[in-house]
């Protein structure tokens, strides 16, 4: 983790991330199936939902503490990755919006079969 990532309050996942745990995860499943994980997902972390887009499959929630975008791609029939987008609101954050985002993808790797990070790199 670079210097500056421990006062930044926004990160955002993708395939070649250079922080390996900010990379984007895929799972064997429909991207419905996914939406869906992600809306649970957010009931679990007791979240506002503020916006779902069917069309570019994007959901936004909020906390009292941080608001994520998550944005479900699929490459390929029965392979959907799953990116965060995160912003937190901590005055002095100390990279504790990685940690938040690590927490999501262990939650939705409990929810959804797992099939890597990062795979198309």
């Amino acid at each position: 983790m670079k210097f500056r990532d421990y006062f930044a309050n926004d990160f955002e996942t993708r395939d070649n991330h250079h922080i390996e745990s900010l990379r984007s995860h895929y799972y064997r499943c429909r991207i419905e199936n996914a939406m869906n994980a992600v809306l649970e997902l957010a009931k679990k972390e007791k979240a506002v939902i503020k916006y779902i887009d069917e069309e570019r499959y994007e959901i936004i929630f909020e906390t009292s503490k941080y608001t994520v975008t998550a944005t479900m791609v699929s490459p390929s029939f029965g392979e959907t990755a799953v990116d965060f987008k995160i912003l937190t609101f901590f005055m002095l954050p100390f990279g504790k919006g990685i940690k938040i985002i690590e927490r999501l993808y262990k939650e939705l790797d409990n929810l959804l079969p797992f099939k890597g990070i990062g795979l198309y790199r």
